[in-house]
């Protein structure tokens, strides 16, 4: 086994896990730590390759799935199920996240910093302060753009006051106002009709065991629900063919609208009343309506999974 770390973060990637993957695999290279490599697990979505093309920052390597005994440090989650292929088989040596611990068991010692702040990337980026470094230009952008996407510009309760610090340093270094940014990066990936059923549904996806079952929670963040009835027949096909095909109990997309903090919430399953009165609501027409929801990690699976495990 070669003496490659890499850094990876969770399947259906999303901004801010390829963006601490990139941004601390600069950091160790910066602090002597030789032989890192980021990695992203999966395609790239539309908004990360906005971000990475803004900043001209390359696309990391895809990996999929890895060796037993691989050195892997882990960022942006914590959880075997949401981790690439043969992970539960590498040697962990780190973990980065701002997620719940998710059952994380370890054959050794391993560095584990897990905050709760609003994005795996304020973490990321306090390190350098902490290791007396100043990020580079793109580096900066990036982490101030996974920043802007994880709390949806500030608007999701997981923001907090640290964020919003780091975030003003961050966007000083990289030259651009967060919230202009911010909004210009949603639009690039809020176009529906440039996106077919399956990526919606991948696009930021997670699998979580609640009790006894396997449920995916995946949210796809809109400008505006403009041409969304359009796809609509499509995408809750689309859900249901791939809840079958992952051997899920129940598949629920958030759809949420950023200009309006309202999420509708798609579910699919046997019985998706079930999944209506973890909220204290009704399905109607196939959906949960989540007004002022915009945080899957807050607002959602905690909920969901309080129902599930009672």
């Amino acid at each position: 086994m070669s003496d490659v770390i890499y850094i990876v973060g969770h399947k259906s990637p999303d901004t801010d896990s390829v963006c601490s993957a990139i941004a601390l695999a600069k950091l160790k290279e910066l602090t002597g730590t030789a032989n890192v490599v980021p990695c992203s697990a999966g395609k790239l979505n539309k908004e990360t390759e906005y971000v990475l093309d803004f900043y001209g920052v390359a696309i990391p390597q895809v990996l999929e799935s890895v060796e037993a005994g691989q050195k892997l440090v882990l960022v942006d989650h914590n959880e075997w199920g949401q981790a690439v292929a043969g992970g539960d088989q590498a040697k962990l040596i780190e973990v980065i996240d701002h997620h719940k611990i998710g059952g994380l068991q370890t054959a050794d010692p391993i560095h584990i910093r897990i905050e709760p702040v609003g994005s795996t990337c304020t973490i990321v980026a306090k390190a350098y302060k902490e290791a007396g470094l100043v990020p580079e230009k793109a580096i900066a952008g990036i982490l101030l753009a996974a920043i802007l996407s994880d709390t949806v510009i500030f608007k999701s309760p997981t923001c907090t006051e640290e964020d919003k610090a780091i975030a003003a340093e961050l966007a000083a270094i990289a030259g651009v106002d967060p919230k202009t940014f911010g909004i210009d990066m949603f639009k690039a990936s809020s176009n529906i009709a440039e996106r077919t059923p399956q990526s919606m549904i991948e696009e930021d996806l997670k699998a979580f065991t609640m009790g006894a079952h396997k449920i995916g929670v995946g949210q796809v963040s809109l400008m505006g629900m403009e041409g969304f009835e359009d796809v609509r027949a499509n995408l809750t096909a689309a859900i249901e063919a791939h809840r079958v095909a992952q051997e899920m109990k129940y598949l629920c997309l958030m759809i949420t609208d950023i200009l309006t903090d309202h999420t509708e919430l798609i579910v699919k399953g046997d019985n998706p009343e079930e999944v209506a009165k973890a909220f204290g609501k009704e399905i109607v027409n196939g959906s949960v309506a989540l007004p002022g929801v915009l945080s899957r990690k807050k607002q959602v699976v905690p909920q969901m999974t309080t129902y599930f495990q009672g």
